[in-house]
């Protein structure tokens, strides 16, 4: 379901689809005690949601030569913590799991999202947009994407995906504007300062009812490391 176009060249990805209900416990149960650790006091449909994406990631890893058995711990704001000389990005939603890694001599972050491909809830697109989005929601409803309003959701999840490792600081849903074009691409334009860089760009596409997003910082091209 996820395709290659979506990543640079160097990532790896891995994804799994489930049923919609019910849940399967396998692939959590398979997972370094200290991952299983990080959700052991969550119901089992959520520890299933974790060890899938676990495990796509662990098997991304492989396919980029890790040979290692690390577990992948949890740092702020949950995010993933990576072995050394690797970053990635991990989603989930109902249905679907999937993980994307590639070496950080290459790609300095990744972000990745997912979601069903339907209308967000009445009233949501209002808290997540900034007015010059709202024009631009309304084109690619007219262009046939009715679900256009969760594009921009998961646009959004993506970028904060993509930004939070570079700079370990919290970005609201007003702190990116983000345009969205139909060839199946976007650019995240960042509001903040200091940033390490001006915008992040994606890719977006929409495979067996979901939309998937994915957003790229190159490694060397165009940014600044900054301290905190």
């Amino acid at each position: 379901m996820l395709e290659p176009s979506l990543f640079p060249d160097v990532a790896r990805f891995c994804y799994v689809k489930t049923g919609t209900e019910g849940f399967d416990l396998v692939n959590f149960q398979n997972l370094h005690p200290l991952e299983q650790s990080l959700v052991s006091h969550s119901v089992e449909v959520r520890k299933a949601e974790f060890g899938d994406a676990r495990w796509c990631a662990h098997e991304a890893l492989r396919e980029l030569g890790y040979i290692g058995a690390d577990p992948i711990l949890r740092g702020e704001r949950g995010m993933p913590l990576w072995p050394e000389g690797f970053t990635g990005s991990l989603t989930h939603t109902t249905g679907f799991r999937a993980a994307v890694v590639a070496p950080t001599k290459k790609v300095l972050s990744l972000g990745l999202d997912a979601e069903k491909a339907e209308p967000l809830p009445e009233g949501v697109l209002s808290m997540i947009a900034r007015s010059g989005e709202i024009p631009q929601i309304n084109r690619l409803r007219e262009a046939g994407i009715p679900y256009a309003d969760r594009l921009l959701f998961c646009a959004k999840e993506a970028t904060y995906k993509a930004w939070f490792p570079m700079t370990h600081r919290w970005l609201g849903f007003d702190q990116a504007e983000i345009d969205i074009r139909e060839d199946g691409t976007l650019i995240s334009y960042l509001l903040v300062r200091p940033t390490p860089v001006p915008f992040i760009c994606g890719r977006w596409m929409v495979q067996d009812g979901y939309v998937l997003v994915a957003t790229t910082v190159e490694e060397g091209i165009g940014h600044e490391r900054l301290a905190y």
